[in-house]
């Protein structure tokens, strides 16, 4: 049977009376009403009278064009276009699944496609999906005496009868959106799948089998901030230190490349205190114009220049090491926030990164400070022999006169 449902709701007539079996119906028949009820009549429909009572054949219907009829609709059979009575019909027809067509209740005038808010559908679709959803992760499932579900994590199992469901009484409005959360959270990430199911296990052990689902529904509130409470020790316990440990590799590193660096100065740079001995020895102060005291200081001219282009160049070791140090900072940040956007340990990762490398900031700032020194020593020993050579001249000449 094609689905009839939206045709049926269009008809211009109304329900007069409901019984245990079947709806009476009133109906003024028009043009476009004539197919639509001999397409229902083999399957959905007991009789057709006329008002005073008269049985009307199938074969004779469009003739009462423009008159009132009243339909015995079978409720049994008109439920499979879609058109449920009573939300306690819709429920007993569809205790475990929602419908994959279109349907409409009587009671709550309520089209499922039409998006209308209605607590007890509300209530419903969400139970129903948590139900697939325990249905889907279950080791198997029993469909004896009512569905039951068996649930099984590492050395844990438990068993969930599902067979006593009142949707409009076990579960609290309240309790519709962390019921909608923890469906969307279960497949979010494989950690959570594990920790939601243990927790759903130990929760759920020490009720009675026969109530376990109706506890489940009546607290699932307190159920699942244990379920984030877990999850939330897990990730602080795991994530925070997967990063602190990914952090301390960077540090080593980034402290061995600075380490490198000074280590590689400190065998070159002890030439500059070599070669201010060795200037001051070899200059001859008797005779301040000697070309041999010239000579000698324009070599220690040379050689601060040559000293200054190595200091130059660890100190530009130094800056890149540094650039490097503050885009890895960002891009880690970035990278870990995006990836833990929605978790909440995370809100002082900027914190957790800056205190890992401060000592090695530091270091950097430090570092950075010797070779300027370095600098000023290394070009201080040629001024200082030459200004030696020139006040000496001076001294003698002053003496002269």
């Amino acid at each position: 049977m094609k689905n009839n449902l939206q045709e049926f709701l269009n008809l211009n007539g109304k329900i007069l009376q409901i019984n245990s079996d079947n709806f009476v119906y009133e109906l003024e028949i028009e043009d476009k009403d004539v197919i639509l009820i001999k397409d229902l009549y083999d399957d959905c429909i007991e009789t057709i009278k006329t008002d005073d009572g008269k049985i009307i054949n199938i074969e004779d219907f469009d003739r009462f064009l423009k008159k009132n009829v009243f339909i015995e609709f079978v409720i049994a059979e008109i439920r499979r276009i879609g058109f449920y009575i009573s939300f306690n019909d819709f429920i007993l027809h569809n205790r475990y699944q929602m419908p994959k067509e279109e349907f409409y209740i009587f009671e709550f005038t309520y089209l499922s496609t039409e998006g209308a808010r209605n607590e007890q559908i509300e209530k419903y679709k969400v139970t129903v999906l948590l139900i697939d959803i325990l249905t889907n992760k279950s080791k198997f499932t029993s469909e004896d005496n009512g569905k039951t579900i068996f649930l099984m994590q590492e050395n844990s199992v438990i068993e969930i009868p599902i067979e006593n469901i009142v949707y409009e009484e076990y579960l609290d409005i309240k309790n519709i959106h962390p019921l909608s959360q923890y469906i969307r959270d279960i497949d979010s990430y494989k950690e959570k799948n594990t920790i939601y199911l243990n927790q759903l296990i130990d929760f759920l052990n020490n009720k009675s089998k026969i109530d376990r689902f109706k506890e489940l529904l009546l607290y699932f509130e307190e159920f699942y901030d244990k379920c984030n409470v877990a999850f939330e020790y897990y990730l602080s316990n795991f994530s925070v230190n997967k990063i602190q440990l990914e952090l301390d590799n960077s540090v080593l590193e980034y402290s061995k490349n600075i380490r490198s660096i000074i280590n590689d100065s400190q065998s070159k740079l002890i030439a500059i205190p070599a070669a201010f001995i060795l200037g001051a020895t070899q200059i001859d102060y008797t005779k301040p114009l000697l070309l041999k005291n010239f000579l000698i200081i324009f070599s220690t001219f040379i050689f601060s220049y040559i000293i200054s282009i190595f200091i130059k160049n660890q100190k530009n070791a130094i800056d890149i090491i540094s650039d490097n140090l503050d885009n890895y900072k960002i891009n880690y940040k970035n990278s870990k926030s995006t990836e833990f956007e929605s978790e909440k340990e995370l809100e002082n990762l900027s914190t957790l990164i800056n205190n890992s490398y401060r000592k090695t900031e530091n270091e950097l700032l430090v570092q950075e400070k010797r070779l300027n020194i370095l600098q000023i020593c290394n070009w201080g020993i040629s001024i200082i022999l030459a200004l030696s050579v020139i006040i000496i001249f001076f001294a003698s000449n002053y003496k002269m006169v």
